[in-house]
């Protein structure tokens, strides 16, 4: 069912997915936003556990250990593609801002900096030509200081799929 939803919303697209991974002090690293929604009949589902099987490691992959200690960084990293025997490609940018900063927090914010991962999870190798617009849309993302203004992501995920050709994967 989970691996039908994805490919039902990215037909042939070479990005499939834009996600937010947050880390949260109880629950670790968890998926707080991914777009197109990976299983739209089950709204309130928690993302992570809407993640595919084969994307189970995701949230800790994206936003890895340790990334506490710098102010920004990024990650390249496969995974198993959801429909097939493949792979698929990921990159993920990776920041941390003063929660204080922050213009709209949620109850959940209780330590003095929020870190998170913007992801990209693209079915050709086309990490450098991904990841110079993931770096600019990961820094208008924080930049905005309200991790609610999504605009940023799906714009993002428009922009790669309209940008992208199977020449970039060559």
């Amino acid at each position: 069912e989970k691996e039908q939803a994805v490919a039902l919303h990215t037909s042939e697209l070479p990005v499939l997915q834009v996600l937010v991974i947050g880390f949260h002090h109880h629950k670790g690293s968890t998926v707080e936003y991914n777009y197109p929604p990976l299983n739209p009949s089950s709204p309130d589902q928690s993302l992570t556990s809407s993640l595919p099987s084969q994307w189970k490691p995701l949230p800790h992959i994206a936003l890895p250990d340790g990334c506490h200690n710098y102010q920004q960084g990024h990650v390249i990293f496969t995974l198993l593609s959801p429909s097939s025997d493949t792979q698929v490609y990921g990159i993920s940018c990776y920041r941390q801002i003063e929660s204080k900063e922050l213009l709209s927090p949620s109850i959940d914010v209780t330590r003095s900096t929020i870190q998170k991962a913007v992801c990209v999870i693209s079915r050709w190798p086309t990490c450098s030509v991904i990841e110079s617009k993931l770096r600019l849309a990961t820094h208008a993302y924080f930049n905005s200081k309200d991790f609610n203004d999504i605009n940023i992501l799906v714009q993002l995920y428009d922009d790669l799929n309209s940008t992208l050709t199977v020449d970039h994967a060559l």
